[in-house]
């Protein structure tokens, strides 16, 4: 029964916000005290609870944060970045250009937040469609799918370290199975899915 009720907070988790268009951190707050006074808990307890949940989460992650913003400060600044998608464009050749930005967007994903490494790569992908004349959501989703899950899989970015910390788990042993499931969901995600697609012009 209590697996049961966390299954349907997450579902009404993901209603609120998909369907309804609900704030995401209202929606969580609901969700939480649902599934806590489902569960058998009284209004002040969950309260509570949620409260230390969310002061311990942040407190947490404000290290991480903030390093991880100046990382890729450093990495934005030097222009490492563009160097690395350079090289590797030029190694793999038009014809791979896909698995190049595959690896960029996985070598620059994992020390960078997704949103620097988005503003920092997007240009770049302009430019290659551009200069290749191949349609851009072919040349941009594979570089897009490896920011997207190295930032949802993989530690140091918050929410996996955050799950680590919370599960008492080992980091190492963490961003190493992480490393084997982000491959192949990158692979769908980017290269295959986006060769479904390579017909549709972008607007």
């Amino acid at each position: 029964m209590p697996l049961l009720i966390v299954i349907i907070g997450i579902l009404l988790l993901f209603i609120l916000i998909a369907k309804f268009k609900l704030n995401a951190f209202i929606t969580f707050i609901i969700v939480s005290l649902f599934v806590g006074i489902a569960e058998g808990m009284t209004l002040e307890t969950v309260v509570q609870s949620i409260q230390n949940g969310i002061g311990n989460t942040l407190g947490f992650l404000v290290m991480i944060l903030g390093l991880g913003a100046m990382l890729g400060k450093l990495v934005a600044d030097s222009g490492a970045a563009q160097r690395i998608t350079s090289k590797l464009v030029s190694k793999f050749g038009i014809k791979n250009i896909q698995w190049a930005l595959v690896l960029t967007g996985f070598i620059v994903g994992i020390p960078m937040f997704y949103s620097v490494g988005f503003v920092i790569l997007v240009p770049l992908v302009f430019t290659v469609a551009a200069a290749t004349g191949l349609p851009l959501l072919y040349v941009g989703l594979p570089m897009l799918a490896s920011l997207s899950v190295t930032h949802g899989y993989l530690p140091p970015h918050p929410a996996p370290t955050a799950i680590t910390v919370m599960f008492d788990a080992d980091l190492g042993k963490t961003l190493v199975y992480g490393i084997i499931i982000a491959i192949p969901a990158i692979i769908i995600a980017g290269p295959l899915f986006s060769r479904t697609i390579k017909n549709i012009k972008a607007t």
